[in-house]
């Protein structure tokens, strides 16, 4: 026997032993490298959640803004109790109740603030597992439909001829018919105009508060006073489109698409449309006759010449693009703007102000009644539509 033999190991042994270290740092290897692609993989998925929960948190605030501004704009206080109504209808019944909702596997919160014509509204979006919030503010302001309120109870471009009968108050001033044409105050006995009499022992102060100041006639089918004034030519040299500007602060057809607009009918569905329809801009496309107890700015409907209660008082504008005809008993609390020719043969009343960019005739049986009141023309503002305010918009 070899003497030198089991003292070396044999070349087989040595290469068993390298393959051996060689498979325990492979494995290792191996092992490092799965631990740290599941470490990456576990990384990237945390990433992916946390992206995929941010956005729905994100979105879950952009939603109940978008969803307070379509709220907002429609009234802000519609149970009339003083303050800013929760943006969220949960049982349809058209008056915010909650001021959270779910959007999708998310969910928000939107509260408000109110200062003078402007809401800030900050909606709190969460999501799913409220591991995620988001927030979005934005300031509302109110848009005034009505920029410049007229300051007489009837204005006309064109003339006025009337054959019935009619009458138009303004308890708040001395003027009452103003017109770009000659004016024609027919033969009814009934047919005259109001200012408030400096016999009033509330005079002058009632002024200030309409349709309380008492009133003596001033013109009449025989006498013209000084409240009317006829064929000026600074309102009959303007166009149809310059005499809507100047109330409107635009042209009839960038204000019909300026958003402003809020109830959009045409003459065959206008009666339908604009009964008792309350704190609108309603836009009539094309020529209306308005034939039925037409009620708009009032909650109930109100006929004749009678008012409409104030509780139930939310005036509303009336624009008809074409010719106006008004027959039955119509009652307009707001104001009336035609951009053509009116004829009436109904009992017609307005409270407010009746604007005509043509002329204005009425038939025998036919009569009119308007009524000034500043109080009605300022209360259009909430016909308005709340609109954000540029560079007010923010996430943090």
């Amino acid at each position: 026997m070899d003497k030198h033999s089991g003292s070396l190991p044999s070349i087989g042994q040595q290469r068993g032993g390298s393959t051996l270290i060689f498979a325990v740092l492979i494995l290792a290897l191996t092992a490092i490298v799965t631990l740290s692609t599941f470490n990456f993989v576990r990384q990237e998925l945390l990433l992916s959640n946390n992206e995929s929960r941010a956005k729905q948190a994100f979105e879950a605030a952009e939603a109940g803004i978008a969803e307070a501004i379509a709220y907002l704009g429609d009234g802000p206080d519609r149970d009339e109790d003083g303050v800013v109504d929760p943006v969220f209808d949960t049982n349809g019944d058209d008056l915010g109740d909650s001021s959270t909702a779910p959007v999708g596997p998310g969910s928000v919160l939107v509260t408000t603030v109110q200062d003078g014509r402007i809401i800030t509204v900050t909606a709190t979006g969460y999501s799913d597992d409220r591991s995620s919030t988001a927030v979005i503010s934005q300031k509302l302001a109110l848009a005034d439909p009505l920029p410049n309120d007229p300051a007489n109870p009837m204005i006309s471009r064109g003339q006025v001829v009337i054959t019935g009968s009619a009458t138009v108050h303004n308890q708040e001033g001395y003027s009452t018919l103003w017109s770009g044409g000659n004016i024609e105050l027919g033969s009814n006995n009934s047919t005259a105009t109001y200012v408030p009499d400096m016999g009033d022992p509330g005079y002058p102060l009632c002024m200030d508060t309409p349709m309380t100041c008492n009133t003596v006639a001033t013109s009449n089918k025989v006498t013209v006073g000084l409240d009317v004034i006829e064929n000026d030519a600074s309102l009959g040299n303007l166009t149809a489109d310059e005499m809507f500007e100047n109330f409107f602060g635009m042209t009839p057809q960038a204000y019909r698409n300026s958003g402003l607009v809020t109830i959009e009918t045409t003459g065959a569905d206008a009666n339908a449309d604009v009964q008792e329809a309350t704190h609108e801009v309603i836009w009539v496309e094309g020529d209306v006759a308005f034939t039925n107890n037409t009620t708009t700015g009032c909650e109930v409907a109100v006929s004749g010449n009678k008012f409409c209660p104030p509780a139930n008082l939310k005036p509303s504008i009336l624009i008809v693009n074409g010719d106006a005809s008004f027959s039955g008993t119509p009652n307009f609390n707001g104001v009336v703007y035609v951009t053509g020719d009116v004829m009436l043969s109904g009992n017609t009343t307005v409270v407010g102000s009746l604007l005509i960019a043509g002329d204005l005739s009425s038939s025998g049986g036919g009569s009119l009644d308007v009524w000034f009141n500043s109080q009605v023309l300022a209360d259009l503002q909430n016909a308005g539509v709340r609109v954000g305010m540029a560079g007010t918009w923010k996430d943090f």
